[in-house]
C-alpha cells in the first residue's frame, strides 16, 4: 500500500535530503591541511607541490608571453617586456611584503584556532590589498617614465617599455587582490585552489596573447592586456571561493576593514618582509642598469634567459612560502620542536629538486633561447652567458630562500631583511660596482650572483643555528 507522508515529514525529509548534498559536496573539496600534525616531509612536500605547480603555470605563461613576443614581434619587444621586471618588482616588492604579513598573521590564528582574530586578519588583509592596488596604480603609472630614463632603458625600447608598464600597473588592483586572496588560503593550508586558479588564468593569457599580437597585431600592448585579464579572472575566483567557505576564514565583502591590532602585527612582520623585497628589486634594478649599457641584444638574451631562470627559481620560492605557512602554524600550536626540524627539511628539499632541475634546463638552455630571441645570434649569445654562471649555483641558494621565510614565519623579518641586504643586496652591487668600470665585462653582473648566493646561505644557517629567531 501506498503510503502518504505529511507535510512536516516532506519537509525533514527534503532538509535530509539537503544535508546530504551538502556533505557529498563538501566531501569533493578536500579541507585545508593541518600543518601541526603528520610526517614533516610528507606535510611540506604535499603542501609545497601545488605552489610549485602553481608557479610552474605562472612561469609556463611568463615564458609563452616572451616567446609570442619574442616570435611574431622584434628582440626589441622582449627586451622591452623583460627589462620592466626589476621596476614592477621595485614599485610593488614593499605592498606584497605586507600582505605576506598578514599571511603569517593568518597561518598563526589558524594554527591557534583563534576563529574571531582568523576571520578579522582575513578582512583587513583585503581592504590592504584595494589600497595598496590603488595606490600602485596611481604611482606606477605616473612615475614609470622617470624611472626607466634612471635606468638607462635605451631609446630603441623606451615607448614599448612606457606602454607596457602603464598597462600592466593599471590592473594592479586585481593582481593585489588575487595575491593576497591566495595568500590567505595558502596560510590556512589550502594550496591545491590557488594553483588551479593560476592555471585557469595561465590558459587565458596564453589564448589572449596569441590573439592581441598574432591576429591583432597589438605587440607588447597585447601581452600587457593579457596579463591583465588574465589576473582578473585569478582574482574572481580566489574571491569567490573565499565567499562560499563554510569556515571563520570565510570572506564577506561588507565586513572587509582595516582592524587595528591585525594591522599592527602584519606591518611588524610584513614591512621587513616588504623592506627586504624592495632592497632585491633595488639591485636587480641597478644590475639591469648595468646590463642595458651593453645593448637590446644583451637586454633581449638577459630577459630570454630570464625565462628559463624562473623554473630554477620556482621550488625555493614554493618551498620557502611552504616552510613560512608551516612554521606559522606550527608557532601558533605551540609546537616549536616540530618548526625546527620542518625548517632544515624544507632546506633539503630545495636544494634536491632546485639541483635536479638545473640539470634539465642545462640539456635544453640554447633551443629554447633561440625561441625567444628570434634566433638573434647575438642575444642567445648572452643568454647562454647568462645561463653558464647562475644555473650551476641555483641550489646553493635554497638556504637562503627557505630559511628566510622560516625566520619571517617565526617573528623575525627585521633579522632576515638585514641578512638579505646585506649578503645578497649590498655584497652584489658592490661588486659589480667595482669590477664593471675595470673589466667592461658583461660575465662581471652574472658573476656576483654565485658570489652573494654563497655568502647569504651560509650567513642564514649560522643564524638558524645559533641565533634567538623563535618569536612567540
Amino acid at each position: 500500500m501506498r503510503r502518504f507522508f505529511t507535510l512536516k515529514e516532506r519537509l525533514r525529509m527534503n532538509e535530509t535530503q539537503t544535508e546530504t548534498q551538502q556533505r557529498k559536496l563538501r566531501f569533493k573539496v578536500k579541507p585545508p591541511r593541518d600543518l601541526t600534525v603528520g610526517s614533516i616531509w610528507q606535510e611540506l612536500l604535499l603542501f609545497s607541490l601545488p605552489i610549485l605547480f602553481c608557479n610552474l603555470f605562472q612561469q609556463l605563461y611568463n615564458t609563452v608571453d616572451a616567446a609570442v613576443v619574442g616570435a611574431w614581434v622584434s628582440s626589441d619587444a622582449i627586451a622591452a617586456v623583460g627589462s620592466t621586471g626589476s621596476l614592477i618588482s621595485l614599485l610593488t616588492s614593499f605592498f606584497m611584503g605586507l600582505g605576506a604579513g598578514v599571511g603569517i598573521v593568518v597561518a598563526r590564528y589558524r594554527g591557534a584556532a583563534d576563529e574571531e582574530n582568523l576571520h578579522k586578519s582575513v578582512h583587513t588583509s583585503f581592504a590592504l590589498a584595494i589600497i595598496c592596488g590603488v595606490f600602485l596604480t596611481a604611482v606606477g603609472i605616473g612615475l614609470s617614465p622617470a624611472l626607466l630614463r634612471l635606468m638607462k632603458t635605451p631609446d630603441r625600447v623606451f615607448d614599448s617599455s612606457l606602454l607596457y608598464l602603464r598597462i600592466y600597473f593599471g590592473g594592479m588592483v586585481p593582481i593585489m587582490l588575487y595575491n593576497i586572496g591566495a595568500g590567505v588560503l595558502r596560510a590556512v593550508g589550502d594550496s591545491r585552489r590557488p594553483m588551479w586558479y593560476l592555471f585557469i588564468s595561465g590558459i587565458i593569457n596564453v589564448i589572449v596573447d596569441v590573439i592581441a599580437v598574432v591576429a591583432l597585431n597589438m605587440g607588447v600592448a597585447g601581452v600587457a592586456w593579457a596579463t591583465v585579464l588574465s589576473q582578473i579572472v585569478a582574482a574572481v575566483l580566489v574571491i569567490v571561493t573565499l565567499m562560499r567557505e563554510n569556515a571563520p576564514w570565510r570572506l564577506r565583502p561588507q565586513k572587509i576593514r582595516i582592524h587595528g591590532h591585525i594591522l599592527l602585527q602584519a606591518i611588524k612582520i610584513g614591512i621587513p618582509a616588504g623592506l627586504s623585497g624592495v632592497l632585491y628589486a633595488v639591485s636587480n634594478m641597478l644590475i639591469q642598469t648595468n646590463i642595458n649599457v651593453f645593448g637590446p641584444d644583451a637586454m633581449a638574451g638577459n630577459a630570454a634567459f630570464g625565462k628559463i631562470d624562473g623554473f630554477l627559481y620556482m621550488p625555493l620560492n614554493a618551498f620557502g612560502l611552504a616552510a613560512t605557512t608551516f612554521v606559522g602554524q606550527n608557532i601558533g600550536a605551540r609546537k616549536l620542536d616540530r618548526v625546527k626540524r620542518g625548517a632544515i627539511t624544507a632546506v633539503l628539499l630545495g636544494f634536491a629538486v632546485s639541483a635536479a632541475g638545473a640539470v634539465v634546463v642545462f640539456l635544453v638552455s640554447e633551443p629554447l633561447l633561440q625561441i625567444f630571441t628570434k634566433q638573434n645570434a647575438e642575444a642567445v649569445r648572452y643568454g647562454l652567458i647568462a645561463m653558464h654562471y647562475l644555473a650551476p649555483f641555483y641550489c646553493i641558494f635554497s638556504a637562503t630562500e627557505v630559511l628566510s621565510g622560516v625566520v619571517r614565519g617565526a617573528g623575525s623579518p627585521l633579522q632576515s631583511t638585514i641578512i638579505t641586504a646585506v649578503c645578497i643586496c649590498a655584497l652584489r652591487v658592490t661588486l659589480v660596482s667595482i669590477l664593471q668600470p675595470i673589466f667592461n665585462d658583461i660575465r662581471v653582473v652574472f658573476i656576483a650572483y654565485p658570489i652573494s648566493w654563497s655568502v647569504s646561505s651560509i650567513t642564514f644557517l649560522l643564524y638558524y643555528r645559533f641565533g634567538k629567531w623563535i618569536k612567540m
